[in-house]
């Protein structure tokens, strides 16, 4: 039986961050804190890899942005380590589009012009302000996204309007909410309106969007660079047991109990809804409620290594609005596809599935069979003559989390 002052759950960026800033603020010593990892590696949602021997890119198989660089405690950490940011986008790019450089959009085998771009995100920004000031109202609670859309699309004399004038705006709207769908990570249909309502919720943080070309992995590198002797992996938490006036109580699957004064539980939503971890006596209502109501977003990561770069090479995000073949059984749709050209200078594209389509696919269908699916759709943009895919590699995570309003 060990005893420590403090035992931090989890040694993912938010419990590395935990156990540093309390060794930084002087008051605990090394032996005082331990952090207990479940997995083998550190990190948690941070996971940078190299993509593969032939083409050794590090690529993030996990959390990969730098969401609004305006006081970002991340921003602080990359000036303190010396971390490179690369900016991409002046905002969010999936609910901004327009303040994103280099955002090549399709219809079918049909690159629109700037024109057509600009007026397309034009419409976006409408559109994601009608949305949120529905949810604001209260008018529609309770309908999905998808419900909510429609009925703008029926009521909104604007939107209408936008619908009428051109052959292609619907499809053009449409792939507007397949941006706004892509950045939730849940498909219109499988979330409420209501998560629109509050900017915070969304995750609409102010500032730059920006890469990490060193990897997302270097900030966990230097933060945990000093507590190594306190960090212990594949150590599974089973139950926390705070009821006696001594302190916590940790047990492990191994059957190894931990006492700690205090105890800090930063690990993933996905593991504390899975009701794996036991609380003794049981997290207070408000809490249990939380965990309840909030929402992992699914994002599965498809990317592909081509033998050359055929797409604009300045391109940040492609992203196409509608097919022109008649392929559409078991079409897997990419809303928005990245290009780590423009980042890495090498030839890979990374396609995002997201929602319950993400794990649908990636329950039915193989490794390759996702990738040949991306690689169509890239045929149908830019041409049947495109090169074969050289490599792939795919992932599947929860990469956001929403809160929905009590019902």
């Amino acid at each position: 039986m060990s005893e420590y002052r403090v035992a931090v759950i989890g040694a993912g960026m938010a419990g590395v961050a935990t156990a540093s800033a309390l060794l930084a603020s002087k008051h605990f010593k090394l032996q005082d804190i331990c952090v207990l990892e479940a997995q083998k590696r550190i990190g948690g949602r941070i996971h940078t890899r190299v993509f593969s021997d032939e083409m050794p890119v590090k690529v993030e198989a996990g959390a990969a942005w730098i969401h609004g660089t305006e006081d970002n405690p991340m921003v602080e950490l990359a000036e303190r380590f010396g971390i490179e940011l690369q900016e991409i986008s002046a905002r969010n790019p999936w609910l901004h589009p327009s303040s994103c450089p280099g955002f090549v959009v399709y219809e079918g085998n049909r690159q629109l012009g700037e024109e057509e771009v600009k007026e397309t995100w034009e419409w976006q920004d409408l559109l994601l302000h009608k949305l949120q000031k529905l949810a604001l109202s209260g008018e529609r609670e309770g309908n999905t996204l998808a419900v909510a859309v429609e009925y703008l699309l029926g009521e909104d004399k604007e939107l209408q309007r936008i619908v009428a004038s051109s052959a292609n705006a619907r499809e053009r709207l449409k792939l507007c909410l397949h941006l706004v769908e892509t950045w939730m990570g849940s498909e219109s249909h499988e979330m409420q309106i209501d998560a629109l309502g509050e900017i915070d919720l969304m995750g609409d943080d102010p500032g730059a969007h920006c890469l990490v070309p060193t990897g997302m992995e270097t900030f966990v590198e230097h933060l945990s660079a000093p507590l190594k002797s306190m960090i212990r992996t594949n150590a599974s938490v089973t139950s926390i047991n705070y009821e006696g006036p001594e302190g916590v109580s940790i047990e492990c699957t191994d059957g190894s109990i931990l006492k700690a004064d205090r105890v800090v539980v930063t690990c993933s939503l996905g593991f504390l809804k899975s009701g794996q971890l036991q609380f003794l006596p049981e997290l207070p209502r408000p809490k249990v409620d939380a965990i309840s109501r909030s929402q992992m977003g699914q994002c599965m990561k498809v990317m592909v290594q081509f033998p050359e770069a055929f797409w604009p090479t300045n391109a940040s995000f492609i992203t196409q609005s509608c097919d022109t073949t008649g392929f559409k059984t078991n079409r897997i749709y990419f809303p928005v596809i990245f290009s780590y050209y423009r980042v890495k200078g090498v030839p890979i594209l990374e396609g995002d599935l997201i929602g319950d389509r993400a794990e649908e696919v990636s329950r039915t269908l193989s490794d390759h069979e996702i990738a040949h699916a991306l690689f169509l759709q890239l045929q149908e943009m830019f041409g049947l003559e495109i090169p074969e895919p050289v490599g792939h590699f795919i992932t599947s995570a929860a990469l956001r989390i929403r809160e929905c309003p009590p019902s």
